[in-house]
Formats: C-alpha cells, structure tokens, sequence
C-alpha cells in the first residue's frame, strides 16, 4: 500500500491534497504531468516512487543550490539514498558517486539538463536500470515557458532512448498551452508510450487575502507598505528593478528600519549571506527582485507586497505563493500605478527585440568586425543603433544571431563584454527560423503581461482568475479572502453621483471617438488636455474631446480608465501598441442603460473630511499600552500600531472583533494578537 511507503520512508501518516492520485498513476506505469504550486508537496510525488521502483530514477534539476538542499534534506531528514552530480565536485567526487549509482546504492540522482552533454554520464545511463525521469521545472521544456533553458529540449530525446523509463514532468506554473508543449517535447504519448496523466491541482490558497490596490505616487505605496508590515511583519517586498530595490530599502531605512535587500547586482556571496539571514529568521523582512525565490522555504512569511507589477501571472503567483506556507493567514499586496507597466514593457522590449533590430545590428557587426574581433558593451552598440537604444534589447540580439551563426562571440579576460566576429557567411534560412521563432515569443510576452493587466483590472474575485488562468478546476462558492469578494481595503464599487456619471461618460465617449486608435496613455492625456509632443505629432490638440476633464490628474482619469476596462465598459485590442475601443457594455453605460461597478476617484477640489474626534483618556491608554507591548517585543512602537489606528479606535470605541475590523489598520493579524486586549481596553476606560 502506498500509505505504508508513505509512513516508511518519509514517516507521514497522510498524504497532502493531490499527491496520492499521482503517485499510484505513477506507480501503475504511466508517464505524468504535474502541476502544483510551490510549496504543496509535489517533490514527494516522485520520492516516493522512486523507493517503491527497483533501479534508478533520475532528477532533472535547474539550480545547483536547489538540488544540494533537496538532496541534504533527503540524506538528513529520511535517510534517502539520494545525490547529485554537478559542477562544485571535484573529479574524484563525481567518479565516486557515479560508482555508488551504477552499483545500484543510489535511489535518486540529482543532475542539471547540461550533464547531458557528458560522455561518461551518458554511458553510466547506459549501464544502470532507469526506472524513472522526473523533469524538475518543466516548463523549461516548453517554447511557451517564462524561463527558457535549451539544454532542457535535449530530455525528449532522453525518454526516446529510454522507453520502459516512466516519465514525470513537474513545474509549479504551467497554463494550458504551455502543459500541452511539454507533453510535445518530451515525446510523451509518442514512440509507443501511452498519453500521459496530467494533474493540475493545489492553486487555490484561501489563506492568502490577495489584493490591489491602485496607487497615485510612491508616497501613497510606501503608505500602504508601511501599514502592512505594520500589520502583518514578516514579509516579502518585491520590486521590478535593482534600483527600485535600493529606492524602497532607502525609503524604509530612513524610517529606522534597517531590511536587507536582494538584487541580481549583488555577489554571489551576499545573496547567499542574505538569504541565509531571512531563511536562519534572523530577519523578517526583505526587499528583492524576482532573483529571491527559488529555495525560499520559510513557512511563516506572513506578507508579500508587491512594489511594482510583474511581467506575468506565473511570475506573480510564484512570487505569492512564498506567503502562509504553513496554512495561516498571509496578506499578498500588488500596489498598481500604471507608470510602472512601461518598465515591464522595456523589459518586453528588451527580451524581444524586432526584426529589424536584429537585422541592423548584424550589418552594423558585418561592418566593424569581420575580419578583427570587437569588444563592447551593449550600451554602446546601442548608441549606434536607429531602431532602439535599449541594451537590454542589444545583448538579446546578439544570442539569436549567435544562434543563428551569423556571429560568434567570446568571454574576453578581465571585461563583462564578449569580442564579438561576424562569419563570412550568413545562412538565410537558419536567420528566418530564428526570426520567426523569436517574433512569436513576442506575441506569447506581450500575452503574459496583458494577462497580469487583465487581472489587475477585471472586478473578479482574484483567486477565481488565477484557478482560470492556470486552468485549475477547483470551485470556489464563497470567496471572503480578495478585495474583490470581501472588500478587504475597503473600497470598490459605489453609487455614481450624477458629477461620476457625467465623467464617465466623457471618458467613454472620448474612446468611441478615437476610433480604437490610442492606448490608455494618450487617452488620459487627450482628456486631460496635455500639452505633449505625443499630443502634438497626432494633432489630438484640436480634437473635441480634449480637455474633457482639464481639472483631474493624470493618475486619476488612467485609474479610470483601468476600472471601465476591468469592468467590461471598455476592452484592450491585441497586437503590439495596445489600443482601447468601446464595448457593448461601455455604450449602455453612456446611455445610462447599466451602472459599471466602479471605483472613482474624489471629485477634484474636494476638501477632505473632517477628522474625527477621539476620547483623549482613551488615546492616552491606548499609547500607554502600545509602548508596552513595543518593548516587550523589542519593536518600535509604530510597529505595534500606527497613531492613526489609534486616534480611530479612541473615537469609534469598538465593543467585538468585528467592529475592530472596522478601524482603518487593523487587518486579522493585529486582531489575532492584539483583539482582546484593546477591547478590554475600550471597556475599562468606557
């Protein structure tokens, strides 16, 4: 019985949601796709068959670091004959444990993709009894991935030659079409095997309260930042960029809050240190770019905020999913200010460059270098670039022309720059492959990130959209844990006074009367009246509709736009210059046929609202208990509780933890901790 090996070898009395059905299918002979979020327990899915099967099964891993922490845990915590082979053994060390593999004392052998390349391994594949592949990361294989590897296309050649080997393909995002290319790479279903099982299962996370906020200026982020650690303390914040990275570190630094950051420019020894420090608990918070993540394991991260939004679904659910790992509530945060989409859009540009950028760049290497290598930066061929002066765009230029041995290219001694040499041939056809192949991963990136925007605009409950997304079945009847569902930031849909309607109507109607012609930039600068170059080169100046609402902010009337978007009143053409039109929906609203489910913005020059009056006796015990509870703690006392949640509950005096939840600050975590003991206060002071 698969429960007995359960207990046996890993000393669980149970199976995680998921895991079983996909160990028996294993075990019964088929090959298996699996995806499961990160942290549901999916490595078990292949350990465990791996010690019920007689020979050897193989681990395709793509991190070195991972596969030395999977195979310590394993010798350590279980006492597995696992190991791995990889670059940091010296020459006696591999030939040692690639003996203990052939002589059959090994179970499970860790290797990265590019061990393929080796002869001797190879020939140890040859002599020993493969029982089973597990593709580790499998979205790799697919032409569809976010994180492509190309020693990863060589494992379909791999099941080929090993047709009694079951195969299993995991990865922790993959959507419907991505599943399906790697059902294609692997060669399963083909060569006599049978079609392979596919699981999907585990996205939805209903600890997570998952929600967006939409932000007008850093300064109304970093607030809400602020009040989250506050509220929920041991947290990730992700940023986009390395300087993004220091800006926010700096920003929470000169608050007295000394978090240690994490970023690609750092060593390779600081990150390691870094991570250390976050995962030993010696620190709770951290700020990072997406290179913190593979092999961040720490189950009570209670936060993860999001400073700028992410190029991708996968990449945001990846990102939130190191929340509430042990089961408890954990808040996740993207803090959406439409400015930042242009830096994720420099980044499409950058992994995607056109055709005739790369063309341009091969005549311009075809005329410095074809008889003498050059090193330079990317930075400087871009200087003498027309079509682009993104470097970034520059460097992935150069790989697809490298592929396409139109160049070659090697490491220069002492310099981050390759010598670069064009050949004397070019062969077309090969270039038209990898010009075609690289202009449809522009339309499958510019999918990605529309996907993301779709999401932070449509008034769906969010866990819904991400089970859809990843193509996971599960029902969900009665979400309380997104802002969508249970309001949790308390804003969302309201009664349009007759000034909203009035401008919703301007604004639907100045997208009907640019015809589908502009995106959600030029539209706001039209109604905004903007005197712009963009503006000007269009001569959208003299159009009726500008100036529309001369008095509202930019950041104002693109929020609105994003609502009528999300709402369905508005809809986001496909292709590479995003432009808006109207929808059915968006022409009933003008009518005034249906009322969109929006939030607006306060009418301009609204004076804001009156504060409200606080029992002074009450604040004072209120700040007395809170310098308490900061030093039991060793915390500051903002920390505890800002002065305004404070000065809130002075004047509501809540009586039940449900009027807490009321108080602007107090989300379920403070309540969890602090609840009673404010109620308490309340009353006595009452």
């Amino acid at each position: 019985m698969v429960e007995a090996a359960l207990l046996k070898y890993f000393g669980f009395d149970r199976f995680r949601e998921g895991q079983e059905e996909v160990v028996r299918t294993v075990l019964a002979g088929q090959d298996a796709v699996v995806v499961m979020p990160t942290g549901s327990g999916k490595s078990l899915c292949y350990q465990l068959p791996a010690m019920e099967l007689p020979g050897l099964t193989l681990v395709l891993s793509p991190l070195i670091a991972l596969m030395k922490d999977q195979v310590e845990a394993l010798q350590r915590r279980f006492k597995i004959p696992a190991t791995f082979l990889n670059s940091t053994l010296d020459w006696h060390e591999m030939r040692e444990r690639m003996e203990d593999a052939r002589l059959g004392r090994v179970k499970l052998l860790y290797v990265a993709p590019e061990r393929f390349r080796d002869s001797g391994f190879q020939r140890l594949l040859a002599e020993v009894e493969l029982s089973m592949i597990a593709v580790d990361e499998a979205h790799c294989v697919s032409q569809w991935g976010h994180d492509f590897r190309p020693d990863y296309l060589r494992i379909g050649r791999v099941t080929r030659q090993f047709p009694q080997a079951r195969v299993m393909a995991l990865t922790a995002t993959a959507t419907g079409k991505v599943r399906e290319d790697i059902v294609e790479q692997l060669a399963l279903g083909k060569n006599g095997r049978a079609k392979p099982a596919v699981f999907v299962h585990g996205f939805e996370r209903p600890n997570l309260r998952i929600t967006v906020s939409h932000c007008g200026t850093h300064a109304d982020k970093l607030d809400r930042l602020l009040r989250v650690i506050e509220d929920w303390r041991i947290g990730i914040i992700y940023c986009s960029t390395r300087k993004q990275v220091e800006r926010v570190w700096k920003k929470l630094g000169e608050r007295g809050m000394q978090v240690p950051m994490y970023h690609g420019g750092m060593t390779d020894k600081d990150r390691e240190r870094m991570q250390n420090r976050f995962m030993n608990r010696e620190v709770d918070l951290v700020v990072a770019t997406n290179a913190f993540g593979m092999g961040v394991d720490r189950g009570d991260v209670r936060f993860v905020i999001h400073w700028d939004i992410p190029g991708s679904m996968e990449a945001y659910y990846q990102e939130i999913g190191r929340a509430g790992r042990d089961g408890a509530p954990a808040w996740c945060e993207l803090l959406y200010n439409f400015a930042d989409v242009k830096t994720q859009e420099f980044f499409l540009e950058g992994s995607n460059p056109s055709r005739n950028t790369v063309l341009e760049l091969l005549e311009l290497i075809r005329r410095r270098c074809m008889k003498t290598p050059l090193a330079l930066p990317a930075e400087t061929w871009a200087k003498e670039m027309m079509s682009t002066q993104n470097p970034m765009a520059v460097r992935t230029a150069m790989v697809l022309l490298e592929r396409a041995r139109c160049i070659q290219r090697q490491p220069v001694s002492g310099s981050r720059s390759m010598a670069v040499m064009a050949e004397e041939k070019v062969d077309a056809k090969l270039l038209a492959e990898q010009l075609t192949r690289a202009e449809a991963k522009a339309i499958r990136d510019r999918a990605k990130l529309d996907a993301i925007l779709d999401y932070v605009r449509k008034r769906q409950c969010r866990h819904k959209q991400i089970l859809m997304y990843f193509g996971d079945s599960t029902e969900i009847n009665d979400c309380k844990a997104c802002d969508v569902c249970a309001n949790l930031l308390g804003v969302g849909g309201q009664t349009l006074t007759e000034a909203q309607w009035v401008a919703i109507q301007k604004i639907l109607s100045t997208v009907a009367r640019l015809e589908g012609q502009y995106g959600r930039s030029r539209i706001a600068e039209v109604l905004k009246g903007s005197d712009t170059k963009g503006i000007h080169q269009s001569q959208l100046q003299h159009h009726r509709c500008y100036g529309l609402l001369k008095d509202w902010t930019l950041a104002d009337i693109t929020r609105t736009l994003d609502e009528l978007l999300g709402d369905g009143c508005l809809a986001q053409l496909p292709g590479p210059y995003p432009v808006l039109t109207l929808t059915d929906r968006g022409r009933d609203a003008v009518w005034r046929k249906v009322e969109p489910a929006i939030s607006m913005p306060a009418p301009p020059g609204r004076a804001s609202s009156p504060a409200i009056a606080s029992d002074p006796s009450l604040l004072k015990a209120l700040k007395s208990w809170r310098m308490r509870r900061a030093r039991e703690g060793r915390m500051k006392p903002f920390q505890v509780m800002h002065n305004r949640t404070l000065e809130a509950i002075a004047a509501a005096k809540p009586d039940s933890h449900a009027a807490l939840e009321r108080i602007p600050g107090i989300g379920p975590a403070k309540i969890s901790r602090y609840g009673d003991e404010l109620l308490e206060i309340v009353d006595r002071m009452g």
